[in-house]
């Protein structure tokens, strides 16, 4: 002990140092994108019924041609009543005289001559018989039937003298609304989430300008996102989006293919960080003095090997460009090298 003394010694600086992590920082790269995204739609009916055969009957006539614009309520088809009409006579006339009985037996009953079981069942029969006879008169309506909507209806797929809806409904044509027309298209989650679609869903966007290319018309039309699905398709990734046409030209039809340009307000700026320092909802930013933190964020998948940052944080704010949480607390050193090349 005395000799240590004597000398002087630290026992204290003898003991092993702990290193400081030398680490390459990033910080965030503000992207600037334009304003506007061309991406194919597809058109269709903003309203399709499957016209059909309700009842078993003869078909008596086709009341359009092929490819006909109908009105709503006109006429399509009608089948021969004879066999129902009958039906409801034969029901009409079951129906008189359980009527017929059931007020017999209201006269009979308070003297007591019949039983309340006896005129119960009898008040039972006309109510069945009542509605027997309603189901009659529906199945006769069912024989002329008309357009729900006016659209334009495509061919039809029975000829006249044959007997339908013997097994099920029968669909006679297909008919679609045609005013207004639905175009609908798909953003990946990168271009969704840079045109504020996936932050601001559907009320936010609900009006935000588009314009529909449609070949062979020089000038294109304008409308506007009305619907942003609830969801991204797990298989593609993309969400689906929809916009409607008033008043269409005539020569647009269901299924023909557009062009759809989704304009935003201004240019879209948005920073982005390399993938690997983000790890789950985390980021490692680094202090003035060197400290290691941590600080939750929203991200979308960006460009290449990169993320986009949906959360707001300071573009100047370094970050480790790979994700540490081991360091976590911790002082480091930051290479110069790899600052410049991040920075």
């Amino acid at each position: 002990m005395a000799g240590c003394f004597l000398a002087g010694c630290k026992p204290q600086e003898n003991a092993p140092r702990q290193s400081v992590p030398v680490v390459s920082v990033s910080v965030p790269q503000k992207l600037t994108f334009d304003s506007s995204i061309t991406v194919t739609g597809t058109l269709s009916a903003s309203e399709q019924v499957q016209i059909a055969a309700r009842v078993a009957a003869t078909l008596q006539s086709v009341n359009f041609k092929d490819g006909d614009l109908v009105q709503a309520g006109q006429v399509l088809f009608t089948l021969d009543p004879a066999a129902l009409q009958a039906q409801l006579n034969s029901d009409q006339a079951t129906l008189i005289n359980a009527q017929r009985e059931t007020d017999r037996d209201q006269a009979l009953y308070p003297s007591r001559v019949i039983s309340l079981s006896t005129l119960q069942d009898a008040q039972t029969a006309r109510d069945q018989a009542l509605a027997q006879r309603d189901i009659a008169q529906i199945n006769l309506g069912y024989t002329r039937i008309t357009a729900p909507f006016t659209g334009r209806i495509g061919r039809r797929t029975v000829d006249v003298g044959n007997l339908v809806g013997t097994s099920g409904n029968t669909v006679l044509a297909t008919l679609n609304k045609i005013d207004p027309l639905y175009v609908t298209f798909s953003l990946n989650q990168s271009d969704a989430t840079r045109f504020g679609i996936i932050a601001a869903r559907s009320d936010a966007v609900a009006h935000q300008p588009l314009d529909i290319t449609i070949p062979g018309l020089s000038e294109p039309l304008h409308t506007a996102i009305d619907f942003v699905d609830n969801q991204l398709d797990s298989a593609s990734g993309n969400i689906t989006l929809r916009a409607t046409l008033h008043q269409p030209p005539v020569n647009l039809l269901p299924g023909m293919f557009v062009q759809v340009t989704l304009h935003a307000a201004a240019p879209v700026s948005q920073l982005q960080l390399p993938a690997t320092a983000v790890q789950g909802d985390s980021i490692f930013p680094v202090a003035a003095d060197g400290t290691v933190s941590r600080l939750s964020v929203k991200t979308a998948p960006g460009s290449g090997e990169h993320v986009i940052l949906l959360s707001a944080i300071d573009n100047t704010q370094r970050v480790l460009t790979f994700a540490r949480p081991d360091l976590l607390g911790r002082k480091v050193n930051v290479s110069n090298e790899a600052q410049s090349q991040h920075d």
